[in-house]
């Protein structure tokens, strides 16, 4: 895992802005600090040495100098396709995945991304042809922003890196703001700042004579469906996940996996210990409390099934609030998953031991995990006919007060099938932002997550209800928040997190599942519990979704109240909402009339955003 930076442009970045966007990321890569130019290119790396410690300096360019590439990754299949590449004439020099990467591209130019499988962010910069080429993973795992003023191209693995540029303006995105309010994140392409875009996963970029052009270079296919039994769809399904597992186990450092005790998780450990045939190096977080959600007596249960050595790191929930000062470094914009700050905390612990783990991210969006798909694929019996084009119901909804459209029934029935599934979760409802936004802010509003979220629906081109939903939050929530999450936590440690369930090919594999195979009843996952059944205790398969929440209405109550009254304060006179808006969330909060700590923690982050990034902004 590694952080990278450049630019390209009639003006090649100077020494020292090129030295400063690079040191930006060190926390990416420790290791090595390297840097190169090439007329109108320049190339900063930071690298964190996983597989061919000494060999694979980067940037890596071939020996006659056409080619050059800066890559933050691991392409999981390097030694096939070296093979391969070796066969048909290319000679290498090292061990690594990072030449591999530079002859694929010789060999099959911009259709080498059919062959590599892997999470990567990385730039090719090809001489002969004045090309730049930058690529993302099939599904977000690793992430790549860039900044484009119609003549220079400046790109990284951070956007603290790319503000370090003097020709990246930090103009904050009023729009991606909204979305950020709605949702607790902000989608692909946006980000905080107008010029500045995330590449989106499974995307390619090119800039070649002065023009830049970007492509989707891979979109799962729901639309064939596998037409073998239960029992065939098991053992298929174990002999994929095991691929994809045992892909990820090559490294020349120590690995191990995060364990909540889950499912997901536990079987991705279980598979682990399995394919190494020795104990692994297991990372748990555990709460203490009487009211506090822990899962780590499942986790300690798993470990000690599969003949791991568990590691715990046992905290009272308070003590996350010591890792706020770094929140607002590790994530460069605004982003409120409260999960990220144990997130974080366990990465601490983990890198102590291993440089590398596995994580269970993932398999809710690819096996239909979330209660939330039942609930919603039966409200859609109802919602189909109400909110027919030719019933009179949907236009009647859109005259309700906006409170009342608030209710997801109500609202479906309003919305074209499209719409009406958005993702998750929802912290500001859309519906109520003409009453809490200022004019001017609102005035700035040009779209909201259901446009996104149609995008996604629409782009699935599966015929079953639920497999759209699953693809919305695979586009949206799961790149946007929960990889966003793992890769900034994970990072901010020097710590490389894989991800054997968005392996691109593993999920092409379950996108041809039926749904009855995922969801069945009121049972998610549940193909996948048939697999873990195999291989974990009945209880861990078994046992209800927890996962932890950070408790917020304590902090907000306790710790935290002086300091959110004055971050809203702030906040407030930036003249981003109506006035008394904020001051009515706090008095509704702390008179008990409704409960709005998620709410108070998305403004808090914002508020410590604003504080870090763009202490003066005011609309």
């Amino acid at each position: 895992m590694c952080g990278l930076a450049g630019s390209v442009g009639p003006a090649a970045a100077s020494d020292a802005v090129l030295a400063r966007m690079t040191s930006r990321l060190a926390h990416r890569g420790p290791d090595d600090e390297r840097f190169y130019r090439d007329g109108p290119v320049a190339f900063g790396f930071r690298r964190l040495s996983i597989i061919d410690l000494e060999g694979s300096p980067q940037p890596m360019s071939t020996p006659d100098g056409e080619l050059t590439c800066v890559f933050n990754g691991e392409i999981y299949n390097f030694a096939s396709l070296r093979r391969d590449l070796a066969a048909r004439g290319h000679g290498f020099r090292t061990n690594g995945d990072t030449e591999v990467l530079l002859y694929a591209w010789r060999e099959h130019g911009e259709r080498m991304l059919e062959h590599v499988q892997g999470m990567f962010a990385f730039a090719i910069w090809d001489r002969r042809a004045q090309r730049l080429f930058l690529a993302r993973d099939h599904l977000g795992v690793k992430p790549l922003y860039y900044h484009w003023d119609g003549n220079t191209l400046v790109f990284g693995s951070e956007l603290k890196a790319l503000i370090a540029h003097p020709g990246v303006s930090r103009s904050v995105d009023l729009d991606a703001l909204g979305l950020y309010l709605e949702s607790q994140y902000i989608p692909s392409p946006k980000t905080i700042y107008r010029s500045v875009r995330k590449l989106e996963p499974g995307h390619a970029l090119t800039v070649q004579g002065g023009t830049l052009s970007v492509r989707q270079y891979w979109r799962p296919d729901y639309s064939s469906k596998f037409e073998f039994g239960e029992a065939e769809a098991l053992g298929r399904l174990e002999s994929e996940l095991r691929r994809s597992v045992q892909s990820m186990l090559v490294s020349d450092v120590p690995l191990g996996s995060f364990l909540s005790g889950g499912v997901d998780s536990s079987l991705v450990s279980a598979l682990m210990a399995d394919i190494a045939q020795r104990p692994i190096d297991t990372f748990t977080l555990g709460f203490h409390g009487e009211t506090a959600a822990s899962e780590h007596t499942h986790a300690q249960l798993v470990s000690r099934h599969i003949g791991a050595k568990n590691h715990v790191l046992m905290l009272d929930p308070s003590d996350m609030l010591a890792a706020l000062h770094q929140w607002t470094e590790a994530f460069d914009e605004p982003f409120a998953d409260p999960a990220a700050l144990p997130t974080m905390l366990l990465a601490k612990l983990t890198r102590r031991h291993v440089t590398v783990v596995l994580t269970g991210e993932g398999a809710d969006e690819v096996f239909s995990g979330y209660r939330n798909y039942a609930t919603r694929v039966r409200e859609e019996r109802i919602s189909k006919f109400l909110g027919a084009r030719a019933s009179p119901l949907r236009y009647l909804v859109r005259a309700l007060p906006a409170r009342a459209r608030k209710d997801r029934l109500v609202r479906a029935i309003g919305e074209p099938r499209s719409r009406r599934y958005v993702t998750i979760p929802m912290v500001f409802d859309r519906a109520l932002h003409a009453e809490l936004l200022s004019d001017a802010f609102l005035a700035a509003r040009e779209t909201c997550m259901a446009d996104y979220a149609e995008r996604f629906f629409d782009e699935c081109n599966s015929s079953e209800y639920i497999d759209r939903l699953m693809y919305v939050d695979a586009r949206l929530w799961l790149p946007d928040d929960l990889l966003t999450k793992v890769d900034r936590a994970t990072m901010a440690y020097s710590l490389e997190a894989r991800v054997p369930y968005l392996d691109h090919r593993f999920f092409e594999f379950c996108a041809r599942l039926h749904p009855s195979l995922k969801q069945r009843g009121r049972t998610g996952k549940y193909l996948l519990k048939k697999l873990a059944e195999k291989l974990l205790p009945p209880e861990i398969v078994h046992r209800p979704k927890q996962g932890f929440f950070p408790p917020l209405t304590e902090w907000f109550s306790g710790r935290l109240k002086l300091e959110a009254q004055s971050a809203l304060a702030r906040l407030d006179a930036r003249k981003l909402f109506r006035r008394g808006a904020l001051q009515t969330l706090l008095d509704e909060h702390y008179s008990g009339r409704r409960t709005h700590s998620n709410r108070l923690w998305a403004l808090f982050v914002l508020e410590s955003w604003f504080q870090r990034y763009a202490p003066d902004f005011a609309l």
